[in-house]
């Protein structure tokens, strides 16, 4: 399999209400409707979404590549949920 190509990639974030903060963005369908969601807090985000580029994605603290070793679990955005997501 091909290395991604994080050069040309973009990646879809918005203002998530609830993290209080700019946040990565996915796509899940509730039957015809498509919402976007949080990826910290799987909450709907209904902002306009701002397509950014991988370094730029990283400048938000994001990271590409394999994670360093932590003693703990969640991104340390404070809004507590990463840790606990089962998937």
């Amino acid at each position: 399999m091909p290395a991604p190509a994080l050069i040309t990639s973009s990646f879809p974030t918005a203002r998530c209400a609830v993290c209080d903060r700019h946040v990565l963005t996915y796509v899940a369908f509730e039957g015809d409707v498509e919402l976007r969601n949080c990826v910290h807090c799987d909450g709907v985000v209904e902002a306009d979404l701002r397509w950014i580029n991988a370094s730029e994605l990283e400048a938000a603290g994001y990271q590409f590549g394999a994670r360093a070793p932590s003693s703990g679990g969640g991104c340390s955005s404070g809004c507590g949920t990463c840790s606990v997501r089962k998937h």
